[in-house]
């Protein structure tokens, strides 16, 4: 396939954003969404290689699948990307109760430690995302947690499901945290590290 400066093939722009493996077709891919919004609408996910050049690209996208826009709004990368963010969603990424970032070829969930009192985690947004992100693992850090209550282990629950097949690890758990995560037995769904 030929590789321009000018819109490529839906699928081939698909297949990309799915899975793309060298930074020139990620180049490439960046260099046509400047000319025209992306065609996304067969993108289930989208890999943790192409948010991290998202992050640093001006594009458009036509067609976003649900959980490829949320993603790509948990991530950030709303405005950058010129997505119409409703009140609704604002609200929720202003009060997200933790951060995500692409490293690479893992997707970073940093928890805050403010635990959120009123249940927000219980957002449906707050996990469906991760439905729309391909990765080596979804790596939930726990570092900043003293404690952990049963709102964020359903919502840890929420994101190994949404994330599935991707891996889920829980990273930097400190002792107590980890420890009640092994006692519910969450380690046969999640690797606790």
């Amino acid at each position: 396939m030929p590789e321009g400066t000018g819109p490529a093939p839906a699928a081939a722009i698909a297949s990309w954003l799915a899975s793309p493996t060298d930074p020139q077709r990620i180049a490439t891919l960046i260099a046509a969404g400047r000319v025209a919004p992306i065609p996304a609408s067969t993108v289930d996910r989208l890999s943790a290689a192409c948010f991290v050049a998202l992050a640093q690209a001006d594009v458009r996208f036509a067609g976003l699948k649900p959980q490829v826009r949320r993603a790509l709004l948990v991530f950030g990368l709303g405005t950058r990307l010129g997505l119409d963010v409703s009140a609704e969603e604002r609200r929720d990424l202003d009060t997200m109760p933790f951060s995500v970032r692409a490293e690479a070829t893992e997707v970073i969930v940093e928890v805050s430690a403010v635990h959120d009192r009123r249940g927000s985690f219980g957002q449906p947004s707050y996990h469906q995302w991760a439905a729309g992100v391909e990765a080596a693992a979804v790596v939930i850090d726990c570092g900043r947690l003293d404690q952990i209550n049963s709102v964020l282990i359903a919502w840890m629950l929420q994101v190994v499901q949404s994330a599935r097949p991707v891996p889920v690890r829980v990273l930097r758990a400190k002792p107590q945290v980890a420890t009640q995560l092994r006692q519910l037995r969450l380690d046969h769904l999640m690797q606790i590290v």
